[in-house]
């Protein structure tokens, strides 16, 4: 139980950090000048970046309470794994409307935007992407893996 305590330990301080490096989305001001966005562009582009910046904070605050979850959970004679997935589950469904949110501000933006600089935007903002999914399905694994034991 000490090995699984400490392994959880491990990928929370590892995921809030990197969960707030993403909020701040490096790079987004190379992107918004490579843009060339008139004034009405800008403006939603700041509505879509702060969109964004929302949905990674919820994600950073989602980890943290998980973390405190676990914490409690493993405290106890008997914890149950069950409670850590359902705290997990939790924790996503909280996050997805903002995230919706943040997607249709993107889409606003893009609807302003030529196809030059739709692909521009797009390619960072997938690149973005991947790299959470990435991040996600990495520390899906070593959940899954920590549970196993």
């Amino acid at each position: 139980m000490l090995a699984l305590r400490s392994f959880l330990a491990a990928i929370v301080l590892i995921v809030a950090p990197a969960l707030a490096h993403a909020a701040m989305l490096p790079g987004i001001g190379d992107l918004e000048r490579s843009l060339h966005l008139d004034a009405r562009q800008k403006a939603q582009f700041d509505v879509a970046v702060d969109a964004t910046q929302r949905a990674l904070a919820s994600v950073a605050f989602a980890a943290l309470r998980v973390k405190a979850s676990i914490a409690t959970e493993l405290g106890k004679d008997h914890p149950d794994l069950n409670a850590l997935a359902r705290a997990q589950e939790d924790a996503i469904e909280r996050t997805r409307p903002l995230f919706r949110e943040a997607r249709r501000e993107w889409e606003r933006l893009y609807a302003m935007l030529d196809p030059r600089q739709v692909r521009k935007a797009r390619a960072y903002v997938d690149a973005k992407l991947d790299g959470l999914e990435r991040l996600g399905a990495a520390l899906g694994e070593m959940l899954g893996e920590s549970f196993k034991r």
